[in-house]
């Protein structure tokens, strides 16, 4: 079976050294060690360029240096996404945009030409159609989002398959499988021999595993992660691939119409047409307050960005 692993890391920019220097040791330091040790180990890796200047400004060079020497090496490829984390769906393209290209910018100047990503991941994973056109627009070839935008339901996804946005020709849609990336993150396995064991039925099949999560789960949120995350990355069950790698494997496409969610949608507020309830319920008027403010923001910034073009 094939194995495409994707991790996101990012935090914000007024993080606290002392929570920065927790976090780097105790899990992007031990990324970079645990793919170092495993050379047949290969991840997507997305890092906002809001974090890779953070780590700059703060003294953490050897991770920077780090992710590039293993993009060299052919174990990481790099995507793209809002260099700031911001929350798609909600604001406009002209943002979504700007983001984007901020996001390239700056990690292309820290990474260097080893930055060439052709994937893209909207941050918490929130999909809509108006961020895919964009995205396609400034030439990336596919995005990461979850199973749920499929048909709003678990279990519907063939991963013997890859899908394609109609409309957008040959532009890639990849879903996170929930199942598998649960059984890692979730302590509900605890060694390799047990996720094999609860993956039996999968593994059976000619098809693929795409698992997706925050980086700063391996270590930090779950200390010791790590040694059962690079336990099941030394196992021959799994080749280990790329995302983009993927459809070299499995060239079947189908052309759909995915809906509108996020990684932490559920089948039924995708069912009761509120698929970002916690960013945007309309029963909360704080979320309203906040959207006011945030609009307010991104209408000074183009309007400033206006005057100084002139």
């Amino acid at each position: 079976m094939y194995w495409a692993n994707f991790l996101h890391i990012y935090q914000p920019p007024n993080q606290t050294p002392e929570m920065l220097e927790r976090i780097v040791n105790e899990s992007y330091r031990k990324i970079i060690q645990g793919l170092k040790d495993n050379p047949k180990a290969k991840i997507s890796l997305n890092i906002n360029a809001g974090l890779t200047e953070l780590l700059v400004k703060n003294g953490y060079q050897d991770v920077i240096n780090g992710f590039r020497e293993l993009a060299e090496r052919g174990q990481i490829e790099f995507t793209e996404s809002a260099k700031y984390h911001a929350f798609l769906p909600l604001i406009p393209k002209s943002e979504i945009a700007r983001q984007i290209k901020l996001n390239y910018q700056t990690n292309r100047r820290y990474l260097g030409k080893v930055y060439q990503p052709e994937g893209f991941f909207p941050p918490e994973m929130a999909y809509h159609q108006k961020i895919v056109e964009v995205v396609a627009r400034l030439g990336y070839k596919w995005m990461i989002v979850d199973e749920l935008a499929y048909q709003g339901k678990l279990g519907r996804v063939s991963y013997d398959q890859i899908y394609t946005i109609k409309g957008l020709k040959d532009f890639k849609i990849f879903f996170r499988e929930q199942k598998a990336t649960n059984l890692i993150v979730g302590a509900i396995i605890r060694s390799r021999s047990a996720l094999l064991e609860a993956l039996e039925e999968e593994l059976a099949e000619d098809r693929y595993l795409l698992t997706a999560i925050d980086g700063e789960t391996i270590g930090h949120h779950r200390p010791g992660l790590e040694n059962l995350f690079f336990d099941i990355c030394r196992s021959r069950a799994f080749k280990k691939i790329t995302i983009s790698e993927i459809a070299k494997y499995f060239p079947q496409t189908t052309a759909i119409k995915p809906i509108a969610c996020s990684w932490s949608s559920t089948e039924e507020s995708v069912r009761n047409g509120i698929p970002y309830f916690q960013w945007q319920h309309p029963k909360n008027p704080i979320h309203q307050w906040q959207w006011a403010l945030t609009n307010l923001a991104i209408k000074m910034v183009h309007q400033m960005n206006k005057k100084s073009a002139n």
